[in-house]
């Protein structure tokens, strides 16, 4: 790997820098990372390229090419990120975006006073000195135009990060449209489990694509969560598990619940989508997937890895190399809704 003066901030959940440290060294070369707070790790020594054949686990957000600031009031963190705005952006009129955040946005989806306080006063300077650019800003929801991220970890410290739409899309979803990476998943009583909340999120965060008439199989499917998700798409779903699903589901004429092992079970053919969320080991995980994926079982797929204490980097290491020789794309992220655990998506390759 060539020396790279690119540095990057990765937003980590809290308690989770150390996880991210040892996932981020093993790109290897001249790879520095550096813990600098809660939440906050400062990677430098490879491009923002690198991300796209390297999608990070344990990154809740990516600022790419980041730039330090300080700053020691509400006004001058203002001004400081104003005279960035002016001079990163000019006159262009190319929209953008603004997500200023606290780190532990990343856990709790909240947006303190004092990032919304800065931001305020962001867009009062603007108005005075820089309208154009009030102009091209877009909602901070949106995935259009360039992202321009800044996140304050401490009274005086912080970063600025500018990504254009190009970038953005290339590292998806390493860089997320949503602030601080944060993705708010509505409660919703109708399914059996809170496990729904992964696969709407996964379907959100990856673009996932379950259309009307997909045969998909839902192994360790009990009591049914993401059946449901699956079944508000109009799929065919096939449950493999040991237990029977809720009973609204057991009645519904699109499933067919197959009491097995989900580990040794099989289709006759290959179906549309293979999707499992079953409690295992993360080797046991990955070699339900190279199965599937060897005997062409599936066309697509995506699985929860999980872990009991700290992650298994053997097995994640194994799993980066079954993806990149089985699949024709894979994505890999801790969604917001995973706990000790990650989820793993994929195509396989023809």
């Amino acid at each position: 790997m060539e020396n790279c003066t690119e540095k990057h901030i990765c937003i980590t959940r809290a308690g989770q820098e150390r996880h991210l440290c040892t996932e981020l060294l093993a790109l290897g070369g001249p790879v520095e990372c550096t813990d600098l707070e809660l939440s906050v790790v400062e990677l430098s020594g490879v491009s923002a390229a690198t991300f796209e054949a390297f999608p990070l686990f344990f990154s809740r957000q990516l600022l790419p090419n980041a730039q330090a600031l300080s700053a020691s009031s509400i006004k001058t963190w203002a001004t400081a990120i104003t005279q960035k705005l002016i001079e990163q952006l000019g006159e262009s009129t190319t929209a953008w975006r603004l997500h200023i955040f606290d780190p532990a946005t990343a856990d709790t989806g909240e947006r303190y006073a004092r990032p919304r306080l800065i931001q305020q006063e962001v867009l009062a300077i603007l108005k005075q000195k820089r309208r154009s650019l009030l102009k091209t800003l877009v909602d901070e929801r949106g995935g259009e135009g360039t992202l321009v991220q800044v996140v304050t970890f401490s009274p005086t410290g912080g970063f600025i990060s500018f990504a254009d739409q190009k970038l953005c899309s290339t590292l998806s979803p390493t860089i997320s449209p949503e602030v601080a990476g944060y993705v708010n998943i509505p409660d919703d009583r109708t399914p059996p489990s809170r496990a729904f909340k992964k696969l709407r999120e996964a379907i959100t965060v990856f673009g996932l694509s379950f259309k009307r008439g997909m045969h998909c199989v839902d192994l360790g499917a009990c009591p049914g969560g993401w059946a449901h998700v699956l079944l508000e798409h109009e799929c065919r779903v096939t449950a493999i598990d040991r237990t029977p699903l809720d009973p609204p589901l057991m009645r519904n004429r699109d499933l067919i619940f197959v009491q097995g092992d989900a580990f040794t079970w099989a289709p006759e053919k290959p179906v549309d989508w293979m999707v499992c969320d079953v409690i295992t080991s993360p080797d046991r995980t990955v070699e339900l997937l190279k199965r599937w994926l060897e005997e062409k079982l599936c066309r697509s797929f995506c699985v929860t890895v999980k872990f009991k204490g700290d992650p298994d980097f053997n097995a994640l290491r194994e799993l980066r190399e079954l993806l990149a020789q089985g699949c024709s794309w894979f994505s890999m992220k801790q969604l917001t809704n995973n706990k000790n655990e990650l989820t793993v998506v994929g195509r396989a390759a023809k």
